[in-house]
């Protein structure tokens, strides 16, 4: 057994006093260490902070943005109904929406009046408003008349605007009375067999009803018996749809 001496114990101690000492050493390193990642996060989260703000500053003014382009549509959409929507063929014919002639082709050959009451009453049509139902009828007389028409022009003849002409082609296109050819830019559209039958039932109908008012039977009549007549003539044209 080794004999426990001065100079040992020395030795040890100086050996203990060491190891601490570079322990201590190491501690603190580390302590250094972990203080620079403790600032590093804080820093990131800083900027974490900073970005999120950031980001719903961004999504405020999206939601801005899209509250400035709605309200630009209906002030768009108002405008051109105030300026366009309203008119009836006399006063698409004055803005020279329509060309004379061929506003002249509309007043004479069709019954406006007479399409869009049956279009008020097609069924499954829901629209009650007259002069949208008014402007899609001339829609429909327009690409009657016209083999084909692109948007724009079709929209100018009937006298309206973007939003409002594609809100009303939709609508036509759900019924079948009007269906949309070629590519997406540079397509147009037509009128369908089932618009076409819709559109020839009220012209056939005003030609009868002229035909008869210049004969003298007509004339003898009682209003009683020419009310009844149209009343025929109604019926006949729901049986055509």
């Amino acid at each position: 057994m080794t004999e426990m001496t001065i100079e040992i114990l020395k030795i040890k101690i100086d050996n203990q006093n060491k190891v601490i000492k570079e322990l201590t050493i190491e501690n603190e390193e580390l302590y250094h260490q972990y203080n620079h990642l403790i600032i590093r996060n804080g820093k990131m989260l800083k900027r974490i902070d900073d970005f999120q703000t950031i980001i719903d500053d961004l999504h405020i003014r999206i939601e801005e943005l899209q509250l400035i382009n709605g309200n630009m549509l209906q002030l768009n959409d108002k405008l051109r109904r105030r300026n366009s929507l309203s008119l009836s063929v006399n006063e698409v014919h004055e803005q020279g929406l329509v060309k004379p002639e061929l506003s002249d082709t509309i007043e004479s050959e069709f019954d406006v009046d007479k399409l869009q009451d049956r279009w008020k009453n097609y069924p499954g049509q829901k629209g009650q408003n007259g002069p949208n139902l008014r402007k899609q009828v001339l829609m429909l007389i327009h690409l009657y008349t016209t083999s084909s028409l692109r948007a724009a022009e079709l929209f100018n003849r009937a006298g309206v605007g973007g939003v409002t002409g594609a809100r009303y082609v939709s609508m036509l296109k759900n019924f079948e009375l009007i269906r949309y050819t070629g590519a997406r830019k540079k397509g147009h559209y037509e009128i369908t067999r089932t618009g076409m039958d819709f559109i020839e039932g009220a012209k056939i109908s005003k030609s009868v009803l002229q035909t008869n008012s210049d004969s003298p039977l007509i004339h003898d009549e009682s209003p009683a018996k020419v009310e009844k007549v149209n009343l025929h003539a109604i019926n006949a044209d729901h049986n055509d749809l």
